[in-house]
């Protein structure tokens, strides 16, 4: 009989990352039990260790928040460990795991364009699971670690929203950039109603601000409450896509979804198999966007029944305890 298992998860120290590695340490402990899982907060140690030190070097700190892991993960007695996206897990500390038969599994739930650090520490991980493809299972295979392919999960509450009046066309929650106002600005001036929030609309100015604007970080219950305010949800990557093979979902297009709006997002091969099941539409521009959006409006003004079976199959199928059980079955 094997012996149980005892995880480790290491959180994600900061922003959406953070309350997606929170989500999933909550799983765990569902899963297997309080007994079973020890999470590990980097941040109390970051920033603990930043004040004690009269000149803080990151490196310095991170060798110091990766020595605390250790002291936890031995502690503890830990069979498995899972970090993170953006958890300041050094190769040394992993290759160190892996010698006294702890299983390394990492969930890389960002851009592997934007956040390159995942090609120093991939060769000191037994698994490796992302949200895209591109370059890294072939990577994965050459560092001899697993690639698995795993979506995330929304961030926003299980509880069905109290049926309010959607009197917004379409909404959108995350933090502004470039593109996304150039996408956003271009619904507005179409004659759409648009609603945004989150972190850093404070800078913005100019015509989204006469629809309905938040600014600062939104919690899970208010991004909920605005998105399902809205009769459609746009999901936008940071940046233009170059490759639509490597546009990955974001959690927001679950809560989308789950809060009972039709779901916009940009054309990726990976979009239906991180939405299986979902109905959602697709688009190529600011223009295509526009009319595509035009299109749902007029075919589904009472947002039934899309809409409707949606949001039972997000709640259903796209869980952070469905994602668990996927982890799970990787290392058995």
């Amino acid at each position: 009989m094997n012996a149980p298992q005892r995880w480790i998860i290491a959180l994600s120290p900061d922003g959406a990352a953070r309350a997606v590695s929170e989500k999933t340490a909550a799983a765990f402990r569902e899963i297997l039990g309080t007994d079973s899982c020890l999470v590990f907060d980097p941040r109390p140690y970051r920033d603990g260790y930043k004040k004690l030190l009269k000149q803080p070097d990151e490196t310095m700190v991170a060798d110091l928040v990766n020595q605390s892991l250790a002291v936890s993960c031995f502690d503890f007695g830990a069979t498995h460990c899972l970090v993170g996206a953006l958890c300041p897990v050094t190769l040394f500390t992993l290759n160190l795991f892996r010698k006294r038969g702890i299983v390394t599994v990492h969930w890389f739930y960002e851009d592997f364009r934007r956040a390159g650090y995942w090609q120093e520490v991939l060769p000191g991980y037994d698994h490796f699971c992302a949200i895209q493809r591109g370059p890294l299972p072939s990577a994965c295979a050459a560092a001899h670690s697993r690639f698995h392919f795993l979506p995330t999960a929304g961030l926003s509450p299980d509880t069905i929203p109290e049926p309010v009046e959607r009197c917004f066309d379409v909404s959108f929650v995350g933090v502004p950039s470039p593109y996304r106002i150039e996408v956003l600005e271009a619904l507005a001036a179409a004659g759409l109603s648009v609603a945004c929030g989150g972190e850093g609309w404070e800078n913005y100015r100019g015509i989204l601000q006469e629809g309905s604007f938040s600014s600062g970080w939104m919690s899970a219950n208010e991004s909920l409450r605005q998105l399902s305010r809205s009769k459609l949800g746009i999901n936008l990557s940071f940046a233009e896509p170059s490759d639509r093979e490597s546009v990955h979902i974001s959690p927001r297009a679950y809560d989308i979804l789950k809060a009972g709006a039709l779901l916009l997002t940009e054309e990726s091969p990976l979009a239906a198999e991180s939405l299986a099941g979902c109905s959602f539409q697709t688009f190529k521009s600011p223009a295509h966007a526009i009319e595509i959006a035009r299109d749902l409006l007029t075919r589904y003004p009472g947002l039934e029944p899309p809409a409707t079976e949606n949001s039972r199959t997000v709640r259903a199928g796209h869980t952070y305890r469905n994602r668990v059980l996927d982890i799970l079955s990787y290392v058995n």
